[in-house]
């Protein structure tokens, strides 16, 4: 099962799970839009920034995190003191480069990291040199639920036609990376059902989507922000997504929990620094961060970009990632048999 599990591998790109009832659910949004106009000048004290800052996407440019992470840093403009927030794409090992980048980094405030739910999978399941608590959050912006997919012309029309084909034969489905949020949806799948399935890792999500559309994977596990379009266009057919409700953006999608699967399932996406970084610094970024990440601007940027929002501000989002990374054991459990 081991081999299966991890057959095929390429690299790269996003997040994280949580089984319903394990534990790490996303939390209520809570939208209380900050007011428009300047940020308060207590946030931005003058000895902190002196300098752009540079935030790290630990995945390529195109993706999911790299959009919500530029929407962000679009947002927040000069309000470091008249500085700006600088994206730098690191990439390669379903984001552990980059966070080992970000971790290694002098704890000075100046280098951040766009914090995704690999940063909770990669320490249990790959051989990385960092940990969860080297990291400190800023401010969760999304949740972006799992969707399972197959191409057009594809002979499954349902998730359970999928399922029960699984059960048959070996089913290949494609994912952004080994180890990501989506890569261990396709397990937890595999844990309820019984489904065989093969994986092809793909070194980014756009790679992975041209795979898809064009017919050379059986089926597909996306974060729904990165494949909406392709849903709607009817380039691809969704057989379900990981809610506990149907999403207003793909109605006629059921839940997993509908096809028999009780399954709430997706990858967040955040701002961190290094544990490191000193009290005075981590408050400034923290400040500016969580009144951004509320502000109207930026809501409506996120909804017009079609990245579902969900906010978190620093404590609350750090307790999130805690809890995601004790419910991960089962899975590791699973997958080392």
């Amino acid at each position: 099962m081991k081999k299966r599990i991890l057959a095929l591998t390429c690299t790269a790109v996003l997040a994280i799970s949580v089984l319903s009832g394990c534990g790490a659910k996303p939390p209520a949004s809570t939208l209380a839009p900050a007011p428009s106009g300047a940020l308060a000048e207590s946030t931005a004290p003058v000895e902190f920034p002196t300098k752009d800052i540079t935030m790290v996407v630990p995945y390529d440019a195109g993706g999911g995190v790299d959009l919500t992470t530029r929407l962000m840093t679009d947002a927040i403009g000069k309000s470091f003191n008249g500085h700006s927030v600088i994206v730098q794409n690191v990439s390669g090992g379903g984001g552990a480069v980059g966070q080992t980048t970000v971790k290694n980094s002098a704890p000075d405030g100046y280098t951040l990291l766009a914090y995704t739910s690999s940063v909770v999978n990669n320490p249990q399941l790959k051989e990385v040199d960092f940990v969860l608590e080297d990291f400190k959050p800023l401010a969760c912006v999304c949740f972006d639920p799992e969707v399972i997919l197959v191409p057009a012309n594809s002979p499954y029309n349902t998730f359970e036609e999928l399922i029960a084909a699984a059960k048959e034969k070996t089913i290949n489905v494609s994912t952004s990376g080994a180890m990501t949020a989506h890569h261990l949806d396709g397990v937890k799948i595999q844990m309820a059902t019984g489904a065989d399935f093969a994986y092809i890792h793909c070194d980014s999500a756009p790679t992975q989507k041209q795979e898809l559309i064009g017919g050379h994977t059986d089926a597909a596990i996306f974060p729904l922000g990165e494949i909406i379009d392709a849903i709607n266009d009817g380039t691809v057919k969704a057989l379900a997504i990981a809610l506990s409700e149907r999403s207003d953006k793909v109605p006629d999608v059921p839940t997993y929990t509908e096809c028999g699967v009780p399954l709430v399932d997706g990858a967040f996406r955040g701002f961190a620094c290094p544990a490191g970084v000193p009290n005075a610094e981590f408050e400034t970024l923290k400040n500016v961060f969580e009144e951004v990440a509320q502000s109207q601007a930026f809501i409506d940027s996120m909804e017009q970009a079609g990245i579902p929002y969900l906010y978190m501000g620093a404590e609350e989002f750090q307790q999130y990632a805690r809890d995601a990374s004790a419910a991960l054991a089962d899975v590791v459990a699973f997958m080392n048999q």
